[in-house]
């Protein structure tokens, strides 16, 4: 049976009414599909193992200690490509004024 690509929830680190941060914590192969955060910038930074990084159709991999900041109105998904990779995601609420 194949395995589940989106992992478990990821841990609520903050949350506030202007953005929260989220840690994920993939096994390889798991990820999230092609999403947006519209009126969100988004910055992921990559804590261990290695991430692609798909935004608006162009793949990037982040390895540990990079970071993207992320501000697109187009789709955006991730998939690990390692064990034990560990994902700090912040997202910020963009002021429409």
């Amino acid at each position: 049976m194949p395995r589940d690509p989106r992992p478990v929830a990821p841990e609520v680190l903050v949350k506030a009414p202007g953005g929260r941060a989220l840690l994920f914590q993939y096994q390889t192969g798991e990820g999230l599909p092609p999403h947006t955060h519209a009126e969100q910038a988004v910055v992921v930074a990559v804590l261990s193992g290695r991430l692609q990084l798909t935004v608006a159709g162009q793949a990037s991999e982040l390895t540990a200690g990079e970071v993207r900041h992320v501000q697109s109105s187009g789709p955006f998904s991730s998939l690990a490509l390692e064990d034990h990779t560990r994902v700090l995601v912040t997202l910020i609420e963009l002021d429409g004024s």
